[in-house]
């Protein structure tokens, strides 16, 4: 058997420790991370090894030779461009003319490629993909596989909500070479996202065998450290340079301890270092070749590479330093800081947790750093949730922070990409606001500033002016204070996961496009786009039917954030409006918008659905309406003073957009996440509709209607006035139009869990379900005789989201019952 070592990785996630090696060429153990993956193959008799090479290519070819040194034969074949993982073999294709493995130089493992052979040769397919277990699934391929170990679906990097299994591809892959077959040379082809699903939907057979053994995808630099420390541990053998002289310590040739140097292990030392009296080298510290640590140095938990100078007193606590770097005396470099090739790190300095220094940076003495440097300052964590970012303000989002969130969002667009930035009235979202839209002209992109808004009409400014996207800053008060910020493409939906992930890893590696002063981007302020926005919506319905009857609203909102919204709006719509306003002292009374002198009625401040139901119906309204301080959802109450639930909303909404005459929309399409009610499709199929299940997150919802300038379950006004135009066009009260709506039950929960169970629940659930009919669009529903439950995974909480409908609620809630409790014995 032949080998394919594929090394032509960046490492783009362990900069700066990759600026100027390719990932194989990282050091651990004082040794190149290819260099165990060589030893590994060698093992099991395999010499004839060919070597994928792309990013500085001259650096792995000038270490590894053509072999000689380690007992091997090595041919390499470069890429001069990028081919893929898949395209990549492919190039080696006339040096593969046997069965061969495929296995990563930049992962760690001691996997037996000799039984994972043998099974390729019983199972006699073209591919068997190596496989383990993982707790978090979401960086890696996942798949399952029947009782003859041929998988049925594999999925790359899914997101919580799509993870079905813990299973996950490790890849290393044993081939036959009429696998070329069936994908053509000097093409971009990956085995994940292409060979592999061409060979399910053609049926060709594809095996996993599942190693057991050890296993580490060295994919960022907290990974880097783990693997450090599981090889002190003994959770993998590997060969380690240098001479056992203690308990778990290591030491090289031709250097040189002092005996008044304390050394606890586990700790290794290379060759050639001088540590003088009185360093502390404490536990789970590695030191490379040529290193000199002055008095009184003390080290713990921290790797150093090759020839580093450690000035007196200085203290390195979780620290990485890369090569021919300087750390003057009582210097301090603190948990998770990491130092590129040749910088200097002056007297007395400070180097502040999660720092990174990119190659060749000076830090003057008695200097703190706080944020890392490239050619400017910063970096941030990942930060991507659900809907955006979000974080306390001032603390986790800060304008230093949201300086650099603009410049990469901005360096992943084009040139001259034209993008709409609105914040709400908050006066913190006001100063993030600013400091986003500077930066992003920096970075040579054209800002909007639409002013004060609120999501909607970010959306919409997007759609009318046909520009690349939006970004919306805003206030959210649910719980305690945080700032979110909402990144929109050009169709004015959230981004997708694709978009998150360049922004993010811009973010992380701090590869800021920086323009000439000349090629700033222009900056125009457009604040009237809100009352376009508002008239368009006026437009979408009947607006004189709708006028003609006087609706009597009890509404409750942000005064601050809405009124400029909602009270032109609804005077347009010759609406009386009894206003409660959620953040002013004063409960006026307003009158086809025009507010009376003295409040007519005393409300309370602050309404509960319960609070909005006493006072419709003490004043005789038509309907109450609560509506969150960015318009986005909506609490509906009848005439009646009944509380109309969000299942009961989301169908009644979506009746009434498909018997709109709204030319804006998308006609009679109407998105449902699949935890909606199963009654909406026979509403779809009375009004000769289409209702179209997707999956439950924001983006899923919108692409189906994205065409549309607004969207129906995330525009709380859009989804009123679709309401009040209804009612008119019906002559109907809300109570009616609601009864039109049938009965049905539905009961949801969540159930707790951790991270790491997330996949394992997923897999045995599939698994338990066999028998059912089940759906995959989001998680996984399981129906039976008395309904439905859909399981999904929560996306920024560790937790399942059970959700079950019945034709009674006392079946709907034992069907919840029965999935929590099968949940929490999962997890147990």
């Amino acid at each position: 058997m032949k080998a394919v070592i594929m090394a032509g990785g960046k490492g783009s996630r362990l900069r700066p420790l990759t600026c100027n090696i390719p990932k194989p060429m990282m050091l651990v153990m004082n040794q190149p991370l290819m260099y165990y993956t060589v030893e590994l193959l060698k093992k099991h008799g395999i010499s004839d090894i060919a070597v994928t090479l792309q990013y500085l290519p001259g650096a792995i070819r000038e270490y590894f030779g053509e072999g000689e040194k380690l007992g091997v034969n090595i041919s390499y074949f470069e890429e001069y461009a990028p081919l893929g993982t898949a395209g990549g073999v492919r190039n080696a294709s006339d040096f593969l003319d046997e069965t061969f493995v495929v296995i990563s130089g930049d992962a760690l493992t001691d996997f037996d490629l000799s039984a994972a052979f043998q099974f390729h040769q019983e199972k006699k397919g073209l591919c068997t993909i190596v496989l383990t277990h993982r707790d978090t699934p979401l960086e890696f391929g996942v798949c399952t596989m029947d009782e003859q170990y041929r998988i049925t679906r594999y999925l790359e990097k899914p997101s919580w909500g799509e993870v079905f299994s813990d299973t996950v591809n490790t890849g290393i892959y044993i081939l036959e070479p009429k696998i070329f077959d069936l994908y053509p040379k000097e093409l971009f082809y990956d085995f994940s996202k292409d060979l592999f699903p061409l060979m399910l939907k053609k049926d060709i057979p594809l095996y996993g065998y599942t190693a057991s053994g050890y296993w580490s995808d060295i994919g960022d630099l907290v990974q880097y450290r783990q693997t450090h420390m599981d090889i002190l541990e003994g959770k993998i053998k590997v060969p380690l340079k240098g001479s056992r002289i203690a308990e778990n310590v290591w030491v090289g040739q031709n250097t040189r301890i002092d005996a008044k140097a304390e050394v606890k292990g586990p700790v290794i030392v290379g060759d050639n270092c001088t540590v003088k009296a009185g360093v502390r080298l404490e536990e789970f510290t590695i030191i490379g070749e040529g290193n000199t640590l002055e008095q009184g140095a003390s080290l713990k938990r921290s790797i150093l590479w090759n020839h580093n100078y450690v000035g007196r007193e200085a203290e390195l606590r979780g620290t990485i330093i890369s090569s021919q770097c300087i750390v003057k005396a009582k210097a301090t470099m603190l948990e998770g800081s990491v130092i590129s090739d040749h910088c200097s790190i002056g007297v007395n300095s400070t180097i502040r947790p999660e720092v990174k220094l990119w190659p060749k940076k000076v830090v003057a003495d008695n200097s703190t750093i706080s944020t890392s440097i490239v050619w400017s300052e910063g970096v941030g964590p990942q930060y991507f949730g659900l809907s955006g970012i979000c974080g306390i303000p001032n603390v986790e989002i800060t304008v230093d922070f949201i300086t650099r969130l603009a410049a990469a969002f901005g360096s992943v667009l084009d040139m001259d990409a034209e993008i709409c930035v609105s914040s709400d009235k908050n006066n913190y979202a006001q100063v993030l606001k600013r400091a986003f839209c500077s930066s992003l002209q920096s970075t040579g992109i054209n800002t909007i500033d639409i002013g004060a808004a609120n999501t909607s009409v970010n959306r919409y400014a997007v759609k009318v002016l046909s520009v690349n996207g939006g970004v919306h800053l805003r206030l959210v008060e649910e719980g305690d204070p945080r700032i979110l910020i909402e990144f929109l493409d050009n169709f004015g939906i959230n981004t997708d996961k694709n978009w998150e992930r360049k922004i993010e890893n811009t973010l992380l590696q701090e590869e800021f496009r920086r323009v000439n002063y000349s090629q700033v981007g222009d900056l125009k302020y457009l604040p009237q786009l809100a009352d376009a926005y508002v008239d368009r919506l006026t437009r979408a319905v009947h607006r004189d039917k709708v006028h003609r009857k006087h609706y009597r609203i009890v509404l409750s909102y942000d005064y601050e954030n809405l009124s400029s919204l909602l009270m032109p709006l609804l005077d347009k719509l010759g609406c009386q409006v009894i206003a409660v306003t959620q953040n002013r002292p004063i409960r006026s009374a307003y009158a086809r918008g025009d507010r009376c002198k003295k409040p007519q009625k005393e409300f309370p401040q602050y309404y509960t659905p319960e609070n909005l139901a006493a006072s419709v119906k003490k004043s005789s309204a038509d309907l109450g309406v609560i509506i969150d301080r960015n318009g986005e959802k909506m609490t509906l109450v009848t005439e009646q003073g009944e509380v109309v639930s969000e299942d009961l909303k989301t169908a009644l909404l979506v009746m009434v957009s498909l018997c709109s005459s709204e030319k804006f929309s998308e006609g009679k399409r109407a998105a449902v996440p699949v935890s909606a009610p199963n009654v909406i499709e026979i509403l779809a199929e009375k009004f000769h509709g289409q209702a179209v299940r997707t999956k439950v997150s924001p983006r899923a919802v919108m692409e189906v209607t994205r065409d549309s300038y607004f969207q129906l379950h995330f525009d709380a006004l859009y989804g009123l006035v679709l309401i009040l135009d209804y009612m008119a066009a019906q002559d109907m009260k809300l109570s009616q139009l609601v009864k039109e709506i049938p009965k049905f039950c539905m009961k949801k929960d969540t159930v707790s869990t951790s991270w790491q169970d997330i996949g394992k629940i997923m897999r045995r659930l599939m698994e338990d379900s066999k028998s059912q009919e089940v759906e995959r669009i989001d998680g996984i529903k399981i129906f039976c005789s008395q309904g439905w439950t859909l399981i999904i995974p929560g996306v920024d909480e560790p937790l399942f989201y059970v959700i079950s409908e019945s034709s009674t609620l006392e079946e709907a809630e034992k069907l919840t019952a029965f999935y929590i409790n099968k949940i929490r014995e999962m997890h147990s």
